[in-house]
């Protein structure tokens, strides 16, 4: 961001520099343009309406990631305290800090503590060292009856906590651990709050099944020495040799916490030194150096980036649709001007002196409507902050509201070049202009042919077309691919137009070859010829873009069509014929504007339908009973108190009838030890998820795949194929690279094997303990199909391959799986089986009910992004009353002519709204077809029926709401000028020059 500063800082000095320039060297051109802005009020306001909305979208976006960062930054800084970097048993931390980072793994010796102390000793950039215990237990407190399932307390040394002064009570003064009793403990804000807990309480705290009583002897802040991660804050404290002695664990902790020099802020900028000196003193031992808070400053820089990113991307429809408006808002500047035009070329301006005339008045605008844009942008940030805050208030996630006075600079300077270089290509364009037809206010002639400039232009096109399709094609991606044919098709029109081809046929041809072009390419139909095509986010915009070109020339040059219809149903309406032929005719003649206001407004309806389709179709698969893999309820056993058989556990509970389970099986997450994969021996090991299986999940799961490996004719092959061979294992589809790779920390991918492919070779997999180096291969049979993303993620294979890998005798925890037998409730099983097991700290849950719950998170955040992707229905209003206002001034000798032939004014003020509807309606219809047909293209491509994604569902309702929306906006802001133009006197209408 500040490389992307000092860019756009050095533009808009160029930019500003261009306008002083004309201001000093051509002074006249500076004040004809300027005094142009306060002449007519309206105009000019509707004009900053339009140009701001670019920077608006630019500057939501990037407050939005302040926001976004700054909240996670101080999440980071307030949970860490003043521990900088942590050292555990060996493991590869890239999926970032969660609460297994810190729990359920393999002990270290405390004698490492010292160790360590003893090599940092005399280095001015570490404060301290200290051990700690952090282990998952089930807290319930007495006097209140109130339960936690997961809760983290920890065991500190108070000899060492000088250099943490991170235990304090709710005034941010120290407690002193060191005065703790045996039996007493401190517990976090955020476990009080859910326990409803006071000092003097009772709590008992299960471990390994075994209870331990302790009091509360107070409540302090959320740290990490407290039990509280940044991703589960309910937590408890108190001194480490406590523990030590009731658990059982003499001489062992978890994790040994470092403090840099400083306090919690300044003390990053050591943790690369402080680093590579504890790899120095570790060097060949098994453990791993985390610099915990700096990853976590990171993590939070990088989750703003991505928000600006999405923002962005998704804003680029309105940002296109704001630079139409921009450059038609001067076309039709000039269109008003052009005797005045015409008068000043023939007193002696230039070319050029119209083009300064033009951009002094244009950044006259342009300055105070990017202030305003930057200010507003700010507005519609906090208004989605608050949203967001609400979506993620469950998840006791405080968004504080942000914003830098970086992402200001650079959402001002991004608007101001963005729309100079819109004014300028604009100004340039409407300065050619003859002189006598200027001054004569004549219509420029219709030529037959284009000029030789047309013809330069086709050609360079076509040539340049080529060579970016065979780069596209050469590199397998789609996206040059596709833009060099779209340029093909339009070079080709230019030249035809040339060639002298009437513009009806020349554009509805290349209209339709665009079309064709894209639904075939969205659908797969092109591979045979191409191959298979990467393509990205980026075809989205591309996509929307060129459709919306191409439905917008057919249109457009066909819609008289309409009036031989207007003409045939001129009996049934009779009475309002005349408004709706001229509200049709007019629109007709103005090709161009009219062209481009559809244009504004169906490249934001297509954005916001494609959208919802696509989501609602993905919503649809998501929660399908076949996304749940044939089971019910979740069984989520607590670290520290392990289950065993889930149905001997269960047996004689007097809540749960075990007979109705009709199905059990069990997965093991691998947390504790690092299980790195590799495919080829000459490759390196990189992380991945790695899950154990019983034979329970193994025989009884209803999971498909989109991609199997030869000789295994059905699902139900792979699946027996598991159950008799233990080396046998199956993968997530993100191993393949798209939508969920990376994420986790699963670097691993496959090669060999792309998504649509229904078979491939058995894959030989070597999986590596990284903390033993004990390797073993297995036969990857079978990659799980897309729609099972969100349940079943990472590698799966039998318990015995795991533990031969691992050496663990029993596994970190377990997700036990139940299917239930027909019509039996999920949920009330579900909390029958929760309230059972309560001292054992399990959580069971209806798999349904959560995936609802997040998919409602999820469609929370959709939402909101399409609202924000909304503000570019504004551009596309904006558009209508801009031309609503100028259509009232061009045409009052018009409206006069018809008011003296016999039109009422409520004719004229319907001509003009029904004007309006007509180009509205007919930029939301282009929208809404153009997207149904890419989404179903998309959603039926042979990608998605492999990876069983197929499913279309057109969400109708959201579709009407956008209509309506988009719909009574023009309405509303054509109102105006459809009642200035029906009070206009007819003596005052013909009299106008």
């Amino acid at each position: 961001m500040n490389s992307i500063m000092l860019v756009m800082v050095i533009l808009l000095a160029l930019v500003l520099a261009v306008v002083a320039y004309i201001a000093l060297r051509n002074r006249i051109a500076f004040f004809i343009g300027v005094r142009n802005i306060p002449r007519r009020r309206a105009q000019t306001i509707l004009i900053i309406l339009g140009l701001m909305l670019s920077t608006l979208i630019i500057s939501a976006a990037f407050t939005t990631g302040d926001t976004i960062s700054s909240t996670m930054t101080a999440e980071t800084y307030n949970v860490m305290g003043h521990v900088d970097e942590t050292v555990l048993i060996g493991e590869d931390l890239d999926q970032g800090t969660n609460m297994n980072t810190f729990v359920s793994r393999q002990p270290i010796p405390q004698s490492l503590a010292t160790e360590l102390e003893e090599g940092l000793r005399g280095d001015n950039k570490v404060d301290g060292v200290m051990a700690v215990i952090s282990e998952p237990v089930v807290a319930v407190d007495l006097s209140t009856r109130q339960s936690e399932p997961l809760v983290v307390i920890s065991g500190v040394d108070t000899s060492h906590l000088k250099a943490f002064p991170d235990i304090v009570d709710s005034k941010g003064k120290l407690v002193d651990v060191a005065a703790l009793t045996d039996n007493e403990m401190l517990v976090n804000q955020s476990l009080a709050d859910e326990l409803d807990a006071q000092p003097g309480d009772t709590l008992m705290v299960y471990r390994q099944n075994q209870p331990y009583s302790f009091q509360i002897a107070g409540i302090v802040k959320d740290r990490l020495l407290t039990g509280a991660t940044p991703y589960r804050r309910l937590g408890m404290v108190t001194r480490l040799e406590v523990l030590q002695e009731k658990f059982g664990r003499e001489g062992q902790v978890d994790y040994i916490a470092i403090s840099n020099k400083g306090g919690v802020h300044d003390s990053l900028k050591y943790s690369d030194s402080v680093k590579a000196k504890l790899q120095t003193l570790l060097q060949g031992k098994s453990y791993n150096i985390d610099p915990t808070k700096a990853e976590g400053v990171k993590d939070a820089e990088d989750a703003g980036s991505f928000m600006v990113t999405i923002f962005v991307v998704l804003g680029l429809f309105s940002i296109a649709a704001g630079i139409l408006l921009i450059f038609m808002i001067f076309v039709m500047l000039a269109a008003e001007r052009k005797s005045e035009m015409g008068i000043s070329r023939a007193l002696g301006m230039k070319r050029g002196h119209l083009v300064q005339m033009f951009l002094a008045e244009g950044m006259g605008y342009n300055l105070v409507a990017a202030m305003i844009g930057v200010a507003l942008g700010v507005v519609v940030s906090l208004a989605m902050t608050h949203i967001m805050a609400m979506l993620l208030s469950q998840f006791k996630i405080t968004i504080s509201f942000h914003v830098s006075w970086r992402s200001l600079i650079v959402s001002y300077a991004l608007g101001v070049v963005l729309t100079f270089i819109t004014v300028a290509f604009a100004s340039w364009r409407v300065s050619a202009l003859n002189i006598v037809r200027a001054i004569r206010d004549l219509p420029e002639p219709n030529v037959a042919r284009a000029s030789r400039r047309a013809l330069y232009l086709g050609i360079a096109g076509i040539l340049l077309g080529i060579l970016i399709t065979r780069a596209g094609i050469t590199g397998d991606k789609m996206f040059p691919f596709a833009m060099g044919m779209t340029m093909v098709i339009l070079g080709i029109g230019f030249v035809l137009r040339y060639k002298g081809l009437m513009e009806r046929f020349v554009f509805t041809l290349m209209g339709l070859a665009l079309l064709a072009l894209w639904v075939l390419g969205a659908g797969g139909y092109l591979e045979g010829i191409t191959g298979k095509l990467e393509s990205g986010m980026e075809m989205f915009f591309l996509s929307g873009l060129v459709m919306v070109m191409a439905a917008t020339f057919i249109i457009v040059y066909n819609a008289d069509l309409l009036l031989r219809l207007l003409e045939r149903l001129g009996g049934r309406m009779s009475r309002i014929l005349p408004a709706v032929k001229t509200a049709v005719a007019y629109p007709l003649a103005t090709k161009f504007r009219t062209g481009m206001t559809m244009a504004m407004i169906s490249l934001v309806v297509f954005a916001l339908v494609a959208q919802s389709t696509m989501y609602a179709s993905f919503d649809h698969v998501a929660l399908s009973t076949e996304a749940r893999g044939g089971w019910d309820v979740m069984v989520t056993e607590n670290p520290g108190n392990p289950l065993g058989d889930l149905r001997e556990t269960l047996k004689g509970a007097p809540g749960v009838n075990t007979s109705k389970f009709e199905a059990v099986g069990k997965v093991e997450p691998v947390i504790s030890r690092s299980i790195t994969l590799r495919q080829g021996a000459d490759d390196k090991f990189k992380s991945y998820s790695v899950n154990a299986v019983d034979n329970g999940f193994i025989t009884q799961n209803r999971i498909e795949f989109q991609s199997r490996a030869t000789g295994y004719e059905s699902d139900s092959a792979v699946w027996e194929a598991m159950a008799s061979n233990p080396s046998l294992a199956v993968i997530d589809a993100a191993s393949l690279g798209g939508f969920g790779h990376g994420m986790g920390g699963n670097d691993f991918s496959l090669k060999g094997v792309k998504e649509g492919d229904r078979t491939f070779a058995p894959i030989t997999i070597e999986m590596r303990d990284e903390l033993s180096d004990q390797r073993k291969e297995v036969t990857l049979v079978g990659i799980i199909s897309t729609k099972y993303n969100a349940s079943f993620s990472g590698m799966y294979t039998s318990e015995q391959t795991i533990r031969d890998v691992t050496g663990q005798a029993r596994p970190d925890f377990a997700i036990h799986l139940i299917r239930l037998a027909p019509g039996e409730n999920a949920k009330d099983i579900a909390k029958a089986i929760e309230a059972d097991l309560m001292t054992q700290g399990a959580q069971a849950k209806s798999i349904k009910a959560e995936m609802e719950k997040q998919m409602r998170i999820s469609r929370g955040f959709i939402w909101l992004l399409q609202g924000f992707m909304g503000l570019g229905l504004l551009v596309g209003t904006a558009a209508v009353g801009v031309i609503a206002f100028r259509t009232v001034v061009e045409r009052r000798k018009q409206i006069g002519m018809l008011r003296a032939i016999g039109y009422q004014r409520n004719t004229i003020s319907l001509s003009f709204m029904l004007e309006s509807s007509f180009v509205t309606l007919l930029g939301i219809i282009s929208g809404v077809v153009l997207a149904l047909v890419l989404a179903f293209l998309i959603l039926n491509s042979s990608d998605n029926k492999a990876i069983g994604m197929d499913t279309f569902v057109i969400p109708w309702w959201q579709i009407i709401l956008i209509a309506v929306f988009a719909y009574g906006s023009s309405l509303l802001m054509s109102f105006i000028p459809s009642r200035r133009a029906a009070s206009l006197t007819i003596a005052e209408a013909l009299r106008y020059e």
